[in-house]
């Protein structure tokens, strides 16, 4: 069970963009996400873990890591496999899954790494 409580978190978010001669960010994971993301920590997801231990560090994820993300992360798309679509924490978790399904995506797209930066 992880030992970091996201209410005691200060700072902010995490925010990424591609490992090429741009860096231009292209996406966050905003403040009131990180109670979903906290959630979706306890179900095991090895680039959700990842990014939660390194959410105030900067890192990047090679895109051998993002393929196998892409991977995880599609088996928790498959909206059959969520109990009570109705409840609002549940909607939040979904969303960020569908949202870091398309991050992933574009720097696989893209053949980049992605840079992670935690505020």
């Amino acid at each position: 069970m992880m030992n970091t409580n996201f209410n005691e978190r200060s700072g902010g978010m995490y925010s990424f963009s591609l490992e090429n001669e741009f860096h231009k960010e292209f996406a966050v994971i905003e403040y009131s996400e990180e109670k979903a993301l906290n959630a979706l920590y306890e179900k095991e997801i090895s680039f959700i873990k990842k990014l939660w231990e390194r959410y105030y560090e900067d890192y990047t994820f090679s895109i051998e890591e993002l393929k196998i993300a892409r991977n995880n992360l599609m088996k928790y798309m498959d909206l059959e496999l969520w109990e009570n679509l109705s409840n609002k924490e549940r909607k939040e978790q979904i969303n960020l899954i569908y949202k870091l399904m398309a991050i992933v995506s574009y720097a696989l797209e893209k053949d980049c790494a992605l840079y992670g930066s935690g505020d």
